[in-house]
């Protein structure tokens, strides 16, 4: 019997390319992951802590807030924001990159309402419209573009009082925040067809928690017992895997249907051990204590995620707005150092020679000489130069000039230009000239925003699957 068992473990394992890792029970009722539920989901959290790392810093640069990177100053680690305030200097900044990322949303609202029509015909009207559907995607594209990942998450709930279907359970749509999520870094998959473990971190209040995991009083003591020691949030972990899982499949005689039981429970008719591959679901404290697992209870049998990464090239993650910090750096340093440079230098500074006027007088000479029709009363002595005022230029710096290149090279690494801005580039421009440029302009856009109408394809499949 444990022969046979290892030969489909070695037969179902060459299918899967190597992508699990189970350990077989002796008596074979039953595979496992070598890792445990919280070892794992910590594991695949670290090492997606870098993409973590860089999405925070898109998401300052895309807010304005774009002078916090770190900086070492004489062995002390500051903000650059803090090293310019201390050299005197005032951090300015013109973000270029907000104003482009809401060009792009911008287009994407223009197409949004044929896609939603195409995606979400009836019967799914209903459900874009009670989740707000089309607001949704538009944010869950935000993220996108400052990520370059999209999740959210589907649940089935009662139907909603008053609701015109009573009998159809109620589909709902999360969006979900890219650092609570954490997948199997394996995967290289853009459809996430070798995705074999998902999951989100939840920061849970008491009155969640008691909804969720209080079944009796021994429970509701231990929840206030551990919220003391934590706080108002406690952290939970929802894990879900793949699992392979001993099975018999059950041939019923008297109905003439197949069905699967576990091996554990009592076997009416005709039998046969095999293993199943099914999605499981694990809810856990920090310190790794289950407080529900449980096999999938969605009708597709899979997790309640939907995701798509960008351009997930060989796993790999970037972001659009990724693409334009650096450019975005140079226009911030070029604005603080233009600003310097007009502070530094000599407006209006009146020079006169050494004994010209009284010490104590130097101030009423300056109020007069900023005067209309002031008088100033001095000692010309022979030799020395008149009062001279001075005005330094600082025109010649050519700072306006890399400005531009800087504006005209944000464009061309965004691929947002002044079409799409609302620039012509000319003033007697042709309608169908304009519709040509606008129609090229998009195709450097139409990558990235295919990629997320995909998503929303997705996402309808598997409303579909649950309405069903």
């Amino acid at each position: 019997m444990l022969d046979q068992g290892l030969s489909v473990w070695y037969y179902n394992m060459s299918d899967f390319s190597g992508m699990f890792i189970f350990v077989a029970n002796i008596d074979n009722t039953n595979l496992t992951h070598t890792m445990t539920p919280i070892r794992q989901a910590r594991t695949y959290r670290e090492q997606l802590s870098e993409f973590r790392r860089k999405r925070n810093r898109c998401r300052d640069y895309t807010y304005g807030r774009q002078w916090n990177d770190i900086i070492e100053v004489d062995g002390r680690k500051i903000t650059e924001y803090e090293y310019i305030l201390s050299e005197g200097n005032v951090p300015l900044k013109n973000n270029l990159i907000r104003r482009i990322v809401r060009n792009v949303l911008g287009v994407f609202r223009e197409r949004l309402p044929a896609i939603m029509k195409e995606e979400y015909g009836e019967p799914l009207a209903t459900i874009a419209r009670e989740n707000s559907l089309a607001e949704l995607f538009t944010r869950t594209l935000e993220e996108f573009l400052i990520s370059g990942m999209a999740v959210v998450r589907k649940r089935i709930s009662a139907p909603s009082p008053g609701s015109s279907s009573p009998a159809k359970p109620r589909v709902t749509t999360e969006m979900v925040s890219p650092d609570d999520i954490f997948f199997n870094t394996d995967s290289h998959d853009i459809r996430g067809w070798d995705l074999h473990t998902i999951g989100q971190v939840h920061k849970v209040n008491f009155t969640d928690w008691c909804r969720a995991f209080v079944k009796s009083r021994t429970d509701y003591r231990k929840a206030q017992k551990l919220f003391d020691t934590y706080g108002r949030e406690v952290k939970v972990t929802e894990l879900w895997r793949k699992e392979l899982v001993a099975r018999y499949l059950v041939h019923d005689r008297h109905s003439g249907t197949l069905r699967k039981q576990p091996v554990a429970s009592s076997v009416e008719g005709v039998s046969q051990w095999m293993l199943d591959e099914v999605w499981r679901y694990y809810f856990l404290t920090e310190d790794g204590t289950e407080l529900l697992s449980g096999d999938s209870p969605y009708p597709d049998g899979n997790h309640p995620f939907v995701i798509k990464c960008y351009p997930f090239l060989d796993g790999e993650i970037q972001s659009f707005v990724g693409d334009m910090i650096d450019q975005q750096r140079y226009t911030n340093r070029l604005i603080t150092l233009y600003d310097w440079v007009i502070r530094a230098s000599a407006k209006g500074v009146l020079l006169l020679p050494e004994g010209a006027v009284d010490n104590s007088n130097i101030r009423a000479v300056a109020d007069q000489w900023s005067r209309f029709n002031g008088v100033i009363v001095y000692k010309n002595k022979p030799g020395n130069p008149e009062p001279k005022q001075i005005n330094s230029n600082v025109s010649n710096l050519a700072i306006s000039e890399l400005l531009e290149i800087q504006l005209k090279m944000m464009e061309d690494v965004s691929g947002v230009n002044g079409i799409l801005q609302g620039r012509t580039s000319g003033g007697n421009v042709s309608g169908e000239l304009y519709n040509s440029q606008t129609t090229n302009a998009l195709y450097s856009l139409s990558d990235i925003l295919e990629t997320f109408t995909a998503f929303i394809r997705d996402n309808a499949t598997k409303d579909r699957v649950f309405t069903e």
